[in-house]
């Protein structure tokens, strides 16, 4: 095996806990169904995953949307209804990358919207750490205008770090994310969801 130089981390799921329970009432509570449902209906998908990779904005995400959702929903209701999954990074995983930091270069690289990355943010703040002290450099795909598993953005991040893929360690929890990060050469390690720990052995 290569020596190992770097490691990339997807935050949703990985880092960042989310709270599927949450986020199902909150769906139903604007007359959509569970994430699982949404993403079998073309019509809510769409739309939906354009907003939450950062692709599309609030005005065109509430447009798009409300036909699917009850007669008298508001903006901000659908709005909760996507933040509703955000859950918590617990202090252990803190500890976790600011470890790992002492040993490799730490990449974070997340499909994401705006009103979600201030969330992440501010959890990483409440522990008394920066964003610059946890990653090396985050790749945001609202920021970035490029979303997983589009291949574009694993070689943005290849052309910005210079990082060699045979030697970078890759973990997500979504499996077509993982699929293309292992054709560019990633070690890529599917996470399951909250489940960090029981992977991140292999460091």
């Amino acid at each position: 095996m290569k020596y190992m130089k770097a490691i990339i981390f997807d935050l949703a799921g990985v880092i960042l806990n989310l709270n599927l329970e949450r986020d199902t009432r909150a769906l139903n509570d604007v007359g959509l169904p569970d994430f699982a449902g949404c993403l079998a209906d073309d019509a809510i998908r769409i739309p939906m995953l354009a907003y939450l990779n950062g692709l599309s904005d609030v005005e065109t995400f509430c447009h798009d949307l409300r036909p699917k959702c009850r007669p008298d929903v508001t903006d901000a209701e659908m709005l909760w209804a996507m933040d509703a999954v955000l859950d918590d990074i617990p202090r252990s995983r803190i500890d976790m990358l600011l470890s790992l930091r002492k040993n490799y270069r730490v990449f974070l690289l997340s499909n994401i919207y705006d009103a979600a990355w201030k969330h992440a943010v501010k959890e990483i703040e409440r522990h008394g750490v920066s964003v610059s002290d946890c990653f090396d450099y985050t790749f945001l795909s609202h920021e970035m205008q490029l979303a997983k598993p589009d291949p574009k953005i694993f070689q943005a991040v290849i052309d910005a770090t210079g990082i060699n893929p045979e030697e970078t360690y890759y973990f997500d929890d979504t499996k077509e994310n993982i699929d293309m990060g292992a054709k560019f050469g990633f070690r890529s390690i599917i996470v399951p969801m909250n489940q960090l720990e029981s992977v991140i052995d292999i460091l």
